[in-house]
């Protein structure tokens, strides 16, 4: 697997997991999961940044992936974006089918996302259930 489509998984994963803290919480809309969430360990201010009431991400935070931005069922990640397919509950957590492309790839993936609270989420491997990636949302 290339450098690229990695990272094209890995923001996909991300993406996902806001998308199911939104559909867990019972929100009516997507817009109570809008916003900016960073990677656990990640410092808001060095991955975003705020102009005129628009979240983007920031120039320092480099070519990792250590957040992503949740506008309406959009997520939006450093070089790629996901849209979601459908959802359905697997015990305690939510497996999610994501629609994801960026500049050369697209293609559908599945993710599993426990919400911890409302601005807190966990993806999480259905295979190594110990393994998860937590992310909260900026505040």
């Amino acid at each position: 697997m290339s450098l690229s489509i990695s990272r094209c998984y890995r923001l996909a994963g991300a993406l996902l997991a806001a998308t199911v803290s939104c559909q867990a919480a019972g929100a009516a809309s997507w817009d109570r999961f809008d916003g900016a969430w960073v990677a656990e360990g990640e410092a808001c201010a060095k991955v975003f940044t705020t102009r005129n009431g628009k979240t983007s991400f920031s120039k320092q935070q480099g070519s990792g992936l250590p957040g992503f931005i949740v506008q309406g069922g959009q997520i939006h990640g450093l070089t790629s974006q996901c849209s979601i397919a459908s959802r359905k509950d697997v015990g305690d957590a939510f497996k999610i089918l994501l629609h994801c492309r960026s500049q050369i790839m697209f293609g559908d993936m599945s993710v599993m996302v426990k919400v911890k609270d409302d601005d807190t989420i966990a993806r999480v491997d259905p295979d190594f259930p110990d393994v998860e990636t937590t992310y909260h949302r900026c505040k």
